[in-house]
């Protein structure tokens, strides 16, 4: 075999198997990507859970949102849960949680806790957890929309919330 023939063979197998490599190289980073967006990373809880003994599923909840209420927080009631809402945040508690968040396009932050009600029997078990709420734009135009993200809070000041509302619904007469 002429040597310009074999050099040119040698220039040509390179070049595809360059070629291949980097479309190998290409289409694993796109997976590889794909799979990063997929995985969601969820901030643990750290709930309050109570069981209150002897009493009906509308009067566990009608204590939880007087708490709340008498707690200055606003009261959302759905069917098996209690969400209350801290809007006026002092500014310590606002740093920290744009601290936590880590989104300077944050708007409409509130500090919330949530409460799931289970019936067992005769007896209620609820389940408290707090999480910080904010909207956040999704692109820069006008009408491209808001993302609405939800961030646990594992903070000793928001467990001492949650325990305080809870004991204070669980010493109400029912």
């Amino acid at each position: 075999m002429p040597r310009t023939l074999r050099s040119s063979l040698r220039v040509l197998f390179q070049s595809v198997l360059g070629a291949t490599l980097l479309s190998l190289a290409i289409g694993c980073s796109s997976t590889d990507s794909e799979k990063k967006k997929e995985t969601r990373v969820v901030i643990p809880e750290r709930p309050v859970e109570v069981v209150f003994k002897n009493m009906s599923t509308v009067q566990v909840k009608n204590n939880l949102m007087s708490a709340c209420s008498q707690s200055r927080l606003r009261v959302v009631p759905d069917r098996d849960e209690v969400v209350c809402i801290r809007h006026n945040l002092d500014s310590r508690r606002e740093q920290m949680l744009l601290t936590l968040i880590n989104d300077d396009y944050a708007r409409n932050m509130t500090d919330n806790i949530k409460f799931v009600l289970t019936p067992e029997e005769r007896d209620v078990r609820v389940v408290g957890n707090a999480y910080v709420q904010f909207a956040s734009p999704l692109g820069i135009e006008i009408d491209a929309g808001v993302k609405i993200t939800r961030v646990n809070l594992r903070d000793n000041e928001s467990f001492s919330m949650l325990e305080a509302v809870v004991k204070q619904a669980s010493d109400m007469k029912p």
